[in-house]
C-alpha cells in the first residue's frame, strides 16, 4: 500500500511506501559547496564583503575552510554529515616582515638625498 504526500515546496506528489517517510536525495558535500556554506555564514554574521577564499580540507568528516577577510582571516569547520558549522575562529591576519615599509626607506633616503640635491643645484648655479 502507498500513501500521497505532496512537497510544500514544488506542489510535486511522491508516492513512498505506507509508513515511511520520503527519502532525500541530498548531493555529497565538496569543497565547493562547503566554500559556499562557510561564506554565506560569514556573510549572515555580518562581514559583507572581502571575502576571498583561500582553501578547504577535509579531516575527519569535517570540512576546515580558510577565508581571508580584509584585516583578518577566518577559519570555519562544516560536519559533513550534518552539513553543519560545528566551530568557527576569527582572528588577525599575520604581519607580513618586510625589510621595511615605504615610510621608513624614505626616512633613510631623505637626509642623504636633499644635502646631495642641494649641491648639485649650487654647483650648477655656480654659488
Amino acid at each position: 500500500m502507498t500513501t500521497m504526500q505532496t512537497n510544500a515546496v514544488t506542489k510535486k506528489t511522491i508516492k513512498t511506501p505506507a509508513g515511511k517517510p520520503p527519502t532525500r536525495h541530498v548531493k555529497p558535500l565538496t569543497a565547493e559547496t562547503v566554500t559556499a556554506i562557510a561564506t554565506d555564514f560569514l556573510k549572515r554574521i555580518g562581514h559583507k564583503s572581502g571575502l576571498k577564499p583561500k582553501k578547504a580540507t577535509l579531516q575527519n568528516q569535517i570540512y576546515s575552510v580558510e577565508i581571508d577577510l580584509k584585516k583578518k582571516i577566518a577559519i570555519i569547520k562544516v560536519d559533513v554529515t550534518t552539513r553543519e558549522i560545528k566551530e568557527y575562529e576569527i582572528q588577525p591576519k599575520a604581519e607580513e616582515t618586510n625589510t621595511g615599509s615605504f615610510f621608513e626607506r624614505k626616512q633613510l633616503i631623505l637626509p642623504i638625498a636633499i644635502p646631495i640635491i642641494i649641491y648639485f643645484v649650487f654647483k650648477f648655479l655656480n654659488i
